[in-house]
């Protein structure tokens, strides 16, 4: 790639060297040094095969080439150090024991002892013996420096079972992991070198060569493993971050297949839905196909505007909104193209399509906007898939709106136009012939019932084609096409049959089981998306992801300090920090049941040693305060010139610090193991540099890096470069056992306790992890659902409420709404899906899909007139139709996703769609309208006289028309009268006679339907005959009774009635606007006088109250007058004497008598 061939040592990640300031030996040094593989091969010989290196190394002086098979470090220096080459030996040796470099795999047992390669230093080569494989890889393996590379076994070995002392005895799976450097590490690492000067090296080069590399690989393990040499009984299964990505990566993009075979699915439902052969004039299937051509370009607009405003797309946005957008704009469509459909005939053409956007417009305006507001009330929750699909869907449905209000109705027009010049629908050049009206016989049968009797063999029939064919016998059309349709099913079978006492109670039952069986399963709906959800079955990735989950569970984390902290002056509080993770249960210990060291502890570990070096020297006399000898040791050498370092930069050398007493003076690491704070970044610069393995195996990632610093022991600068202060360290932690959700999210809460208990100590710090990256949104996930979900019923029933003005009525759409969500939240339970960003997502969906259910029931219900009962009746009449056929659409469209590769899309987006609709047609068409059939809201019209219409409004007069008379022949106007006139008879007037339309909207134009009138208008013509003689007159009238003379002449009167009947349909504006006016005005002097009789019935009635309160307070203090009289007389008699009694008794005595 670039014209140059990259090889595994050019990417991988090896263990750093020390600089030796000497180009041969580091390329020699470098060659040798392998790439870091974590393999359980590591615990045998053969491992060393995997290490290479491509072509064993030369070194001058030695016998043999260098390559690890044979390599055997140790025996290796002393040669070279026999050779005298001018080399610092002393530091390589120092390099070598930290690292724990000593004889690398020569000493490991050989699997298979008789290979010619198996050293003789391995314990098993004389004896031939298989090793113990389990015993082996107990505890891990170690790679060649075991001192930092060291592979947990729970790393390496899957699916163990061990015996009763815990020793592992078998495995199911083993795991190898080649590490490969980042792209911005690999930048860094060739950005200087000559290979990569002629390609304009970058960072995204970088990238585009691992990500090349990663798919070779996995492409060349494939081909090895499926090849005959490779045991049948062994499976291998490659996987790298750049196949994922790529999976990922292609799963949200947008399938065209899937979104052109939906689509034409769609034109062809639709086209299906409303086409009629037999009457091609009305077919709609021209505006159906136009409406799902224009919903699919506001699709792509909607989507583009998306992307021009920088929205990403995830795989929710490129699987379901384009089909979401789609099945609500046609749910939309139908609801529209039904009303056209339903349109009177008397309909002037002009005025039907504002008439069909006055009926249904405001249904599809409060549908689409409760969507909208849903969805961006959903959008405020801090989850990033949930965020961009809510946003995504409510720019789509505003674009969907914007098309359907106003460009489908300027569609709808175009289409009256055919309709009126009787064209067929999509072939516009044919002229198919117009049915004949038929003979309307309720007229024929009221005149033959008027009349007595009818001239069957004289009657004629007199027909007239009007120009416009919409107004020929539209109603009786409307009625034959759809007497099979689901209006008229809806109409004579299905409301009348839910509508009955025994399914109420039935439905109401089952509603109840529904809704506790739901919140019983959505109590057990667990937590959780698993990686081979997304990726392709029948995959290596797919393989590897399940078994990796199954059999290891395993992964790293990073607990990350940042910020404003003082790393010299805290060091107890990092290391305090660093020891409290031993109390996470999931992360690996080492074989004491401690934590491995990281980044300061390994610092520390350096500067003892060199403190250990220099005392010793010093002890020998090697090095004094002034300089050292040439005797000293580099360590000793590299410590005296640490200990000298200040810290300041205005002053960084100070001799005086160096002391020869080496218990109580000045020391690079003090007694409580705390590195000197003063030189501490000084300190820091010589460990990044000199103990380059140490620093690369703490995976610190430090920053800013620590400044470059080589030292040499003939050097005699004592000045070492300041680093800058550290804002960002890690420490590396490795964890197992995390097979589940359930457990992951323990970990999480346990290290986010842990986290937050250092922040309030000072230290900012974060973990960082695969399984922080990834599952962390599922300890908030239920709650900012249940937050999205209450932000967008909220959004919902204000809506519902500012444009209904009713309040029970957005209550119950809110908890209809409601009820759904919860009825699909325990059908995830019934059909084992978990409930993760994706499913929240089709949750808040749901609440806009369910508004298309309900919404349109519901203001159907609330501008009907009558009982509950009828009013529920004529609400789904109405709405059932489009609502069945959108929901086919939107089922239609969804099942799509059943062609995707993926199967986490059928699994999942497929079925919880699907789910979505039934539930949705079940709810809104027959648990709702039973619910409003019993807890319904009021209707907005109330009539005052009949309880299912309105009153008839009153006639208004009708013109008086002149009448023609006729003068006898040769006759004055004069008679033999005296010159009167004879008297005439008044002009008859117009009778008319006016019929109310069965309307169920109080809103539809039940004026101008009403004005459709019968106008009966006589015509009186009298003929006159003269004749001589006294010839008896014949025809149809009667004679005068009265006896000609003879030679008299004789005058013959005959009165013919002409009954003319019109069906007169006024069409002017004014005549309508009058009409209304006068309506209105009556209303107002109705409810004027209705206000003023209430008002006297309030008066009268407190008068009444007031007077009988009046009279209850006199009967109260009357009896209390009287009781007290009594009470009186009873004690003035008990204190009389006898006497006066007595006295008192013949008084009354003698008043009595007299």
């Amino acid at each position: 790639m670039y014209d140059i061939e990259w090889r595994l040592k050019d990417l991988c990640y090896s263990p750093s060297i020390p600089d030796f300031e000497a180009y041969h030996i580091e390329k020699i040094i470098d060659n040798i040094i392998p790439c870091a593989i974590i393999t359980p091969l590591d615990c045998f010989w053969e491992g060393s095969k995997l290490l290479g290196p491509d072509y064993p190394i030369y070194v001058p002086g030695l016998q043999h080439k260098l390559v690890w098979t044979q390599l055997h470090p140790q025996e290796v220096l002393e040669e070279v150090r026999k050779l005298r080459f001018q080399f610092p030996f002393s530091t390589m040796e120092a390099y070598m024991k930290r690292a724990g470099i000593t004889s690398a795999y020569m000493k490991k047992p050989c699997l298979d002892p008789t290979d010619a390669h198996c050293p003789d230093t391995a314990p098993n080569k004389k004896t031939g013996n298989v090793p113990d494989v389990a015993a082996e890889l107990s505890h891990g393996c170690y790679g060649f420096a075991a001192a930092y590379m060291q592979w947990p076994e729970q790393l390496i070995v899957g699916g163990a079972t061990r015996n009763s002392t815990s020793a592992l005895r078998s495995a199911k799976a083993l795991q190898t992991v080649v590490q490969l450097m980042g792209e911005r590490e690999m930048y860094e690492y060739w950005a200087d070198h000559y290979k990569v000067h002629h390609v304009g090296w970058t960072q995204e080069k970088a990238a585009a060569v691992l990500d090349s590399w990663q798919r070779k690989f996995a492409s060349e393990v494939r081909k090895m493993t499926t090849s005959e040499s490779v045991s049948p009984s062994y499976s291998f299964y490659p996987f790298s971050t750049s196949t994922l990505n790529d999976i990922l990566g292609k799963f949200s993009e947008l399938s065209l297949k899937n979104i052109l075979l939906g689509y034409m699915f769609m034109l062809v439902y639709v086209a299906v839905t409303l086409i009629q052969w037999r009457d091609p004039v009305r077919s709609q299937t021209g505006v159906g196909i136009a409406g799902v051509l224009l919903l699919s370009i506001s699709v792509a607009a909607g989507l583009g505007f998306c992307a021009l405003l920088g929205i990403p797309f995830n795989a929710s946005s490129t699987q379901i909104v384009p089909f979401l957008a789609l099945g609500l704009g046609v749910q939309d469509m139908f609801l529209l193209t039904h009303t056209y459909v339903e349109q009177a005939g008397d309909v002037p053409r002009e005025e039907r399509t504002g008439l069909v956007l006055k009926k249904s417009g405001l249904s599809v305006l409060l549908a689409s906007l409760c969507n909208v507001v849903a969805f961006l009330a959903a959008a405020l929750l801090p989850i990033p898939a949930l965020r961009v699909f809510c946003l995504q869907a409510a720019i789509l449905l505003l674009f969907n709106l914007g098309s359907i209000l106003l460009v489908f109705p300027a569609m709808i027009s175009l289409d009256l136009r055919r309709r009126s010049a009787a064209r067929a629908d999509l072939l516009c050049c044919l002229t198919p012939e117009s049915p004949m009206p038929k003979r309307n016989k309720k007229i024929g049968d009221r005149s033959r019932g008027r009349s007595g009797k009818t001239d069957k063999t004289n009657w004629k029939d007199t027909t007239r084609q009007p120009l416009d064919p919409e107004d020929t016998g539209d109603q009786s059309q409307v009625t034959c096409c759809l007497s099979l349709s689901l209006t008229k099913w809806a109409k004579n079978y299905y409301a009348p049959f839910i509508m009955r006492p025994s399914v109420k109670v039935t439905s109401m039952l089952a509603l109840i089981a529904v809704i506790l069986a739901s919140v019983w399963g959505a109590t057990k709906v667990k937590d959780g998306l698993d990686l081979t959800d997304i990726v392709p079955e029948n995959t290596d990735e797919h393989e590897f992801l399940y078994r990796q989950e199954k059999y290891f569970g395993f992964y790293s984390m990073y607990a990350v300090t940042q910020g404003d902290f003082e790393y010299p002056t805290n060091q107890k509080l990092l290391y305090e920090y660093h020891d409290q993770f031993v109390r996470i249960p999931n992360i690996i210990k080492n074989d004491n049941g401690g934590l491995t060291k990281f980044w300061l502890s390994l610092f520390r570990d350096w500067l003892l040693d060199l403190q250990a070096a220099y005392d010793k020297d010093v002890e020998n006399g090697c090095i004094t305060q002034e300089y050292w000898f040439k005797n000293a040791s580099d360590e000793g050498i590299l410590a005296y010139k640490l200990m000298v370092q200040t810290g300041h930069v205005d002053n960084p050398i100070d001799k005086s610090l160096i002391t020869t007493d080496t218990k109580n003076g000045h020391r690079l690491v003090d007694k409580e193991g705390i590195i000197n704070p003063k030189a501490f970044y000084n300190y820091l610069s010589a460990w990044a540099t000199n103990d380059a393995l140490a620093y690369g195996a703490s995976q610190g990632n430090l920053k800013p890096q620590p400044k470059r610093w080589t030292h040499s022991a003939g050097d005699v600068e004592l000045k070492i470069p300041k680093s800058s202060p550290l804002i960002y360290t890690q420490l590396p932690f490795y964890l197992s056992g995390l097979s589940d959700t359930e457990n992951i999210k323990a970990l999480i809460m346990s290290v986010r306790d842990l986290c937050l208990k250092f922040e309030a100590k000072g230290l900012s710090n974060f973990p960082s992890g695969i399984p922080f990256l990834f599952w962390e949104q599922y300890l908030y996930l239920r709650t900012s659902l249940l937050l999205a979900l209450a932000c967008a019923l909220a959004a919902v029933f204000v809506a519902v409420m500012v444009l209904l003005l009713n309040f029970w009525a957005a209550v119950l759409v809110t908890l209809a709404l409601a009820t759904l969500v919860l009825q699909l939240l325990g059908t995830m339970a019934l059909l084992g899906v978990k409930l993760s960003a994706v499913p929240a997502v089709l949750l808040v969906l749901a609440i806009g899909r369910g508004v298309h259910f309900t919404v349109h029931l519901c203001l159907a219900f609330v501008t009907s007139i009558g009982c509950r009962r009828r009013r529920a009746c004529l609400a789904l009449e109405s709405v059932l139709a489009p609502v069945v056929h959108g929901a086919l659409a939107a089922a239609l469209a969804a099942s799509m996703l059943a062609t995707s590769e993926f199967g986490f899309v059928a699994r999942l987006f497929l079925r919880l769609l699907l789910a979505l609709v039934l539930l949705g047609l079940v709810d809104g068409l027959l648990f709702f309208p039973i619910v409003l059939a019993i807890l319904g809201p009021n209707a907005e019209v109330r009539p005052l006289e009949h309880p299912e219409r309105l009153s008839t409004p009153s006639p208004k007069s009708s013109p008086i028309h002149p009448r023609k008379s006729s003068s006898s022949s040769g006759g004055s106007d004069k008679g033999g009268r005296g010159g009167k006139s004879a008297p005439r008879p008044s002009a008859p007037s117009l009778t008319t006679i006016t019929e109310e339309p069965p309307s169920w909207h109080s809103s539809a134009p039940s004026v101008q339907s009403s004005m459709q009138s019968i106008v009966v208008q006589p015509e009186v013509v009298v003929e006159t005959t003269t004749y001589n003689g006294s010839d008896s007159a014949s025809g149809r009238s009667t004679p005068t009774s009265k006896t000609p003379h003879p030679g008299a002449i004789t005058t013959k009167v005959t009165a013919t009635a002409n009954i003319k009947v019109e069906v007169v349909t006024p069409s002017d504006r004014k005549s309508r606007r009058s009409y209304h006016y006068y309506d209105r005005r009556r209303d107002r002097d109705d409810d004027r006088e209705r206000d003023r009789d209430r008002d006297r019935d309030r008066e009268r009635d407190r008068d009444r109250h007031r007077d009988r309160d009046r009279d209850r307070d006199r009967e109260r203090d009357r009896s209390r007058e009287r009781d007290r009289r009594d009470r009186f007389r009873d004690e003035r008699d008990h204190r009389a004497s006898p006497r006066e009694n007595g006295r008192d008794s013949g008084h009354e005595s003698d008043s009595s008598r007299h």
